[in-house]
């Protein structure tokens, strides 16, 4: 039986170079999410990777309090490659612990703000077929924030669930307030309540009423 109070958290985050006008602000807010994941009852461990044209695992089944969130923006946006690479991976490090061992949740977060445009291994069908097979037979949870597009039919075509995806707009106030509805998604989730982003959220995250 799996761990019921262990939740794993996979974040895949894009470093490609169009996010350099909200760098800071997306380390800001992913440190703060993570440190009000920390606080909250249960264990937390999480895996962090960063990518434009490449792929970079910053860290692997770490205590979220010791972690530092760095993001040099450059190059592409091989989003597809990113999260088959990332989630496959990760997959296999769970798959290898005891099964006593293994988290009871799940998550799964991509934060982006734009488009694929490099990817060479994977294309949106696998990508729909991995998500679609991680959700229905392993019960992951999987989120897909975007900006610069509609995130909601971007998540749609890669397997995410609709109410899990969010359009948020690249500026400060936007990201930090797509920042804030991340962690209180992440934290009914880990409670057993999961709700989806609400209007109010989606309105707050893009800048439209």
């Amino acid at each position: 039986m799996n761990d019921p109070e262990y939740t794993a958290l996979l974040l895949i985050i894009d470093r490609s170079g169009s996010m350099a006008r909200i760098r800071d602000d997306m380390v800001g807010g992913l440190t703060t999410m993570l440190a009000g994941q920390t606080a909250a009852p249960g264990r937390m461990t999480v895996d962090i990777v960063t990518f434009d044209d490449r792929i970079e695992r910053q860290c692997s089944m770490a205590d979220p309090a010791s972690v530092t969130i760095s993001l040099e923006p450059r190059g592409m946006t091989a989003l597809f490659d990113a999260i088959g690479t990332s989630v496959t991976e990760f997959g296999a490090t769970l798959e290898a612990l005891p099964e006593h061992a293994r988290p009871g949740i799940v998550q799964v977060v991509v934060v982006t703000d734009g488009y694929e445009n490099s990817s060479r291994r994977f294309g949106a069908e696998r990508i729909r077929a991995i998500v679609r097979h991680q959700t229905a037979e392993c019960g992951w949870d999987f989120v897909f924030l975007g900006a610069n597009q509609d995130a909601v039919l971007t998540g749609a075509d890669l397997g995410f669930d609709a109410a899990s995806s969010m359009t948020f707009k690249a500026d400060s106030l936007r990201v930090g307030a797509m920042h804030s509805s991340l962690g209180r998604y992440m934290g009914d989730v880990r409670q057993g309540a999961k709700r989806g982003f609400t209007r109010l959220e989606r309105a707050a995250s893009s800048g439209t009423r």
